[in-house]
């Protein structure tokens, strides 16, 4: 009893609220300084979407974790309807359909796909009889079901959010234990896929030359028709020239150099930690890192105390999801990885974006208080 009241009185997922609470406050206020470098009013509208996300994250937080394991088939085929809707009627930007316009707003059908592909897989390996360890026979449906729409996003094409969808998808079904030797056969299929779909163009030109890039930037210094190509590299290249230019404590709120920001066309979403970076330096990182570090942890507490299945396996794949995505915009930015296009949850400006992840936020929660028993 006595065990209980004290379970009670310090709960680790009502803990957390201040976390990401802080977490937002560091959002809104990078953004109004990003704001004030573009003279954008970003900031301003990434409230609204924040009073909305919270709304949304309470509602998910208390609803019935069983509606969302019976809705996760329907759910996961209105996104996929929406993501071809996008791809034949969607709104083009920059040679790429990533966009759908409803009512008025300008809806991206890519960040509700990581939220649905988490809710199907829970669903789906809820009703297989788990084996000691999965084989491809066991796992054909749960992978077919992943690479149809990351198919459809990658002819957007975005391949940053097909990357994610595929990393996170990857994680749970590891989680679910899978044998050796169907890892190898999936493995050799990818070392396959990847240079027949170079070869073949499903990759896009321009998204070849930023792995190019990115390999051998000298490639191209001294060829006057890639001047536009050029361009394009200055932006994770004055990234990391941000990054190193605000030494340990940086230098203040808008103080960072204009010059360098004016070419991250891109500062309130993908290169929106250039921003953090100088004006906070490597202490005002090294405390947005650890907040991120609690969340993850957070995640994973909620899968390992989840009693239900469905609830075990939304928890690891709703973490893995935030995990991957930070990581891959953080790799992206200091020059870790190449410019794939994907932003960093919270920071980033987006209304898509910032509601994926407090539903996922919402998610968590409801595991984590019910401890999967709703």
């Amino acid at each position: 009893m006595v065990t209980r009241i004290r379970e009670r009185r310090f709960n680790w997922n009502l803990a957390v609220i201040p976390v990401i609470f802080l977490i937002a406050v560091i959002s809104l206020i990078n953004l109004r300084n990003a704001d004030f470098y573009s003279g954008d009013i970003f900031h301003q509208k990434q409230i609204i979407w924040y009073l909305l996300g919270i709304i949304v994250a309470i509602v998910v937080a208390v609803v019935d974790l069983k509606l969302f394991e019976r809705l996760a088939w329907p759910i996961y085929i209105a996104v996929a309807i929406l993501l071809l809707l996008t791809l034949l009627v969607g709104k083009e930007v920059n040679n790429s359909r990533r966009w759908l316009e409803l009512g008025g707003v300008n809806i991206q059908a890519s960040e509700l796909l990581k939220v649905s592909v988490v809710l199907l897989l829970g669903n789906i390996f809820k009703n297989i009889r788990k084996p000691e360890y999965h084989t491809i026979k066991t796992l054909w449906k749960p992978i077919v079901s992943v690479l149809i729409p990351a198919t459809l996003v990658l002819l957007e094409p975005d391949l940053g959010t097909t990357l994610l969808v595929l990393f996170t998808s990857a994680t749970v079904i590891l989680y679910e234990g899978v044998r050796f030797r169907s890892v190898a056969l999936l493995l050799g299929i990818i070392l396959l896929v990847v240079p027949l779909s170079w070869q073949f163009g499903i990759i896009k030109e321009y998204q070849k030359n930023r792995v190019r890039l990115w390999l051998d930037p000298d490639q191209f210094k001294w060829d006057e028709k890639s001047k536009k190509l050029l361009d394009k590299t200055l932006q994770p290249e004055q990234a990391r020239w941000a990054i190193g230019a605000g030494g340990f404590l940086g230098k203040g709120s808008f103080q960072a150099s204009k010059t360098r920001l004016k070419y991250l066309p891109e500062m309130q979403t993908d290169f929106i930690l250039a921003t953090y970076a100088e004006e906070h330096g490597f202490l005002g990182c090294t405390v947005l890192g650890t907040l991120f570090m609690i969340l993850f942890l957070w995640g994973a507490y909620v899968a390992r105390t989840a009693r239900d299945r469905f609830g075990v396996l939304v928890a690891v794949g709703i973490t893995a999801y935030m995990f991957w995505q930070s990581v891959m915009n953080i790799g992206m930015v200091t020059g870790m990885f190449p410019v794939v296009g994907i932003t960093l949850p919270f920071l980033s400006y987006g209304g898509s974006s910032l509601l994926s992840v407090m539903v996922g936020l919402g998610l968590l929660m409801n595991i984590g208080l019910h401890r999967g028993r709703v």
